[in-house]
Formats: structure tokens, sequence, C-alpha cells
């Protein structure tokens, strides 16, 4: 094998994750809790979603709109399953307390934002639009614990939130994951194809005053700014 060859060959990666996603099970769990007691008394998310309230003495709402979802029973299984997905691959590949920075961080300040785009509202789908920004960056830099269906689920959460501008999009993440898959069977990196994949529907969603981009973007510069 010529040097070359082997420095172009990938470190092969993990199947299973490594280390144990506690984190992200405690987290999905008092998320799950907080969408099982919405379902059961629906004022919840009047009285905890965002709102411009929250500029008005009702600070709590900056984070309490994370815990409660606007979009009924698809929403919540929909953010339940990513949050899992991209939520166990980012313990991976950050330190378990950077986990929470990029969750809450984003998460709260995509809120602020949120009061000019979108007033109303509530899900922790921009949370784990976060930890999205820092698997890309992970993936960017081929980190050596990053799962292997890593990059065909970052692919299907963009899909997903391309979708929330414009459902057909959705196929957009089944493609995306089509040829993550192709790219792995061949040997070939897919870290370009997970970053290009997240600025592009970060950028996307942006131009449409959509706060899944913002979340997106803010997620990937705190985490390059960590890397740096």
């Amino acid at each position: 094998m010529t040097i070359a060859h082997e420095g172009s060959m990938r470190r092969a990666e993990p199947t299973r994750c490594r280390r144990r996603p506690w984190l992200t099970g405690a987290v999905f769990a008092v998320t799950a809790a907080m969408g099982v007691a919405q379902l059961i008394h629906p004022a919840l998310l009047d009285a905890l979603e965002r709102s411009p309230a929250a500029l008005h003495g009702q600070w709590w709402r900056f984070g309490t709109a994370l815990l409660v979802q606007d979009g009924g029973i698809a929403g919540l299984a929909s953010n339940l399953l990513f949050l899992a997905l991209i939520g166990a691959i980012a313990e991976q590949v950050i330190s378990r307390g950077w986990w929470i920075v990029q969750y809450l961080a984003v998460g709260v300040a995509t809120e602020f934002l949120a009061l000019l785009w979108q007033p109303i509202g509530g899900g922790n789908s921009i949370a784990v639009c976060g930890l999205t920004g820092a698997v890309a960056v992970a993936a960017w830099h081929r980190h050596e614990r990053l799962p292997r269906w890593a990059p065909s689920a970052v692919a299907l959460w963009c899909g997903a939130l391309l979708a929330t501008a414009w459902l057909p999009l959705i196929v957009l993440g089944f493609v995306g994951a089509g040829v993550a898959r192709i790219r792995q069977q061949a040997g070939r990196s897919t870290g370009e194809l997970v970053l290009a994949a997240v600025i592009a529907t970060g950028a996307a969603l942006a131009v449409v005053a959509d706060i899944h981009g913002a979340a997106l973007m803010l997620g990937l510069l705190l985490a390059w700014g960590r890397r740096r």
C-alpha cells in the first residue's frame, strides 16, 4: 500500500455507540414526560410556550418553551426520535458538559430570535439543532467515535427540518442518507457531506425566517469556536 493510498483510507467507523448515552436518555425522558403531560393537560402549552410575555415578566418561557411541543403528537414523536439519534451521536463526540451547552445555549438563544420570526410556539427541535452543529463539526474532523450511521441520521434530520418549510423537501433527507451510505460503501469520507448538508439546510431555512435555520448556524458556530 502506498503512502498516498494509505492516507486516503478512512479510519474504521464504529457501528454502535461506544459511550452509553445516558444524558440523552435523561433529557429524552424529561421531554417525553412533559409531552405526555401536555397531551393530558393542553393548557400546559399556553402556560409554557414561547410568547412575547417572556419579555414582560414571564422570563421562564425562554427555557420552558423547550419542554412543550406545538406540533401535536406528530411533532412530539419526531422531536423525540431525532433527540434520541442526534443526542446519542453528540454524546459520542463531545463531553457531556459541552452537550448541555450546545443543547441549552443554542435552544435558549434561538428562543430570543424566535420572538422576531415566530413569536408563538414551543419545541425542543431548536435545541437538537444545537447538537447537530456539534455533530457536523465532529464529522468534518472525522472524529474516531462518530458512529457509522451518523451521516444518514443527520441527513434525515435535515430533511425533516426542511419539510417544516415545504413538506416535499423531506425527500432530500432520504436522498442525502442514500448518498452518505454509497460513499461509505465506497470507502470515501462523508464529513464534507454532513457539514455541507447542515450549512445548506441552515442557510435555506434562515432565508425564509425559519428559526431552525438560525439554530443550526448557531450550533455550528458554537461547536467550531470550541474546536479552535
